[in-house]
């Protein structure tokens, strides 16, 4: 049966609610977590080089946290995830599939950004962090926490620009036109459920094989195993 995004976009659109304002939903995202950063980047001092490792590290943690909660929460359905399934494969890969990636208003950030409560119960967890590596190292708590909502934050940011036209001088970036691209075929009906599922760093991809490249007019190839 052929999916007629066109309508399911309709669909969708008429059941946002009439208060939503894209503006305000993105700026707090952007003003709560950059609130979030600089309350845990304060509490670093003198900090030295082995501490600063912590950075990397977080970075890799969160990597694999956004891998893991995007495929097995995303795209595999478990009743205790139901809504965030029903929200990404039911709404978002039905809004934008292959060949109709782009977002036409402001007002369709609400399929692509979470919704505004999710960074303040992230920054929870966070702060969580924080709290337990201070006990060791105030440091390392500190940057581990600051790293973890940098990387809340960033995936927000790419996965809009994500869904920017390809001309799109930010889409054209550096960096980002490979992540556009990275993205653009994770939702491909035939690669949705198997292949590229991080949207910041294509670090766990890479490592557990599920990273699948292939350019405008190149033939298909992925970083191991068969086609699915």
């Amino acid at each position: 049966m052929t999916h007629d995004t066109s309508a399911f976009r309709q669909r969708y659109r008429a059941q946002i609610s009439r208060w939503y304002n894209p503006w305000l939903h993105g700026g707090f995202m952007l003003g709560y977590g950059c609130l979030a950063v600089t309350s845990f980047a304060c509490q670093v001092s003198a900090a030295t080089l082995w501490e600063w490792l912590t950075v990397p590290a977080a970075m890799a943690l969160f990597s694999w946290g956004e891998y893991s909660v995007h495929l097995h929460c995303g795209h595999i359905k478990h009743r205790w995830s139901a809504l965030f399934y029903k929200r990404h494969t039911g709404d978002h890969h039905s809004f934008f599939v292959e060949g109709q990636m782009v977002y036409e208003t402001p007002r369709d950030w609400r399929v692509i950004m979470f919704p505004p409560w999710l960074i303040v119960l992230y920054s929870l967890g966070a702060a969580g962090a924080w709290l337990a590596l201070s006990t060791w190292n105030a440091n390392v708590g500190a940057l581990c926490a600051l790293t973890l909502m940098v990387g809340y934050m960033t995936y927000e940011v790419c996965h809009v620009c994500e869904h920017l036209p390809q001309d799109h001088w930010i889409a054209r970036l550096p960096g980002i036109r490979q992540l556009h691209r990275l993205h653009a075929l994770h939702h491909r009906r035939d690669l949705m459920q198997t292949h590229n599922f991080n949207i910041v760093l294509p670090l766990v991809d890479w490592i557990k094989g599920t990273l699948w490249w292939e350019g405008k007019d190149t033939k298909p190839k992925a970083t191991s195993g068969d086609h699915p």
